[in-house]
């Protein structure tokens, strides 16, 4: 057996630490300290993509009860309603018969259970005041409808009044269901 000396028993022992400290450092200390930078780095962004995940369910659950809530009123409009001759009472009711260059309709199918009722109005010489009061008859209804597009102009013609096309849409369930056998 080799006899060591106090000194070399000395140097091997702080040794020994030395190599025991390095690989604490190495293999414990250095992860620990790069994995807390990385969470430090990667926490924030985690909770900036949880907040915005948590206003996208929010936004879900408000578009889903509304959704539910226009079938219903969908579902629950007259079978019998037409946009057009309402439109046409709305008009008349507004004084602004003499305004109308043209009033058209047509039917967008969406998807296989509902379709939309879209009347295109194009309003010639008309003062605002009358717009506004057209506008606010359609918006105050109790009927299912929006106004989907509205462009006012100077008129062309007449110096002090408008020419406007408003659009004006309807949702409605599908008349035709298709039977599958």
């Amino acid at each position: 057996m080799i006899r060591l000396t106090k000194r070399e028993k000395q140097g091997g022992i702080a040794l020994m630490i030395c190599i025991l400290a390095w690989s604490l450092f190495a293999f414990v200390i250095e992860p620990a300290k790069e994995r807390i930078a990385t969470l430090q780095r990667v926490i924030p962004d985690k909770q900036a993509e949880l907040s915005k995940l948590s206003a996208a369910a929010k936004e879900y659950a408000f578009l889903s009860d509304n959704g539910r809530d226009l079938r219903v009123k969908v579902a629950s409009q007259s079978e019998t309603f037409e946009l057009l001759p309402f439109l046409e009472s709305l008009v008349q009711a507004s004084g602004l018969e003499k305004s109308i260059a043209k009033m058209q309709q047509r039917v967008v199918p969406l998807g296989t259970d509902y379709s939309q009722t879209v009347v295109e109005i194009e309003l010639r010489s008309l003062s605002l005041a009358p717009l506004v009061e057209f506008l606010g008859k359609i918006e105050s209804s109790d009927i299912l409808v929006r106004i989907a597009s509205l462009y006012i102009n100077k008129s062309r013609t007449k110096n002090g009044l408008l020419d406007a096309v408003i659009e004006i849409q309807n949702p409605r369930l599908s008349q035709t269901k298709v039977a599958i056998k």
